[in-house]
């Protein structure tokens, strides 16, 4: 196994608390299924709960596995079950990254 992945982060601004329950919620089924898919390391939503934010943190075995992510129907609807959920579109930030030994 390579010790380079790929890395996704992925901020979300709900537009108020109960946007950010659904958008919690919504989140459940696509990181089920991603968490399944060929090439995924890692894939977990958390709470910024200074920043009024969600954060997507994924690891994926190459930027190819990244790309047949997006294109997933769980993906996909995803997308478009949380357009009226957030405040701005997603802040999405993709790094190739190399492991570390110390």
């Amino acid at each position: 196994m390579s010790d380079i992945m790929i890395i996704v982060l992925a901020k979300a601004i709900p537009k108020d608390e109960n946007a950010k329950m659904n958008f919690i919620s919504v989140s459940s089924d696509l990181i089920e299924k991603s968490k399944a898919e060929e090439g995924n390391i890692d894939y977990n939503l958390y709470d910024d709960v200074n920043a009024d934010s969600l954060m997507f943190v994924e690891k994926w075995k190459s930027v190819e596995d990244l790309q047949n992510h997006m294109q997933t129907e769980h993906f996909i609807k995803f997308g478009q079950n949380i357009q009226n959920l957030v405040a701005c579109e997603l802040e999405i930030e993709v790094f190739s990254s190399d492991k570390l030994e110390f």
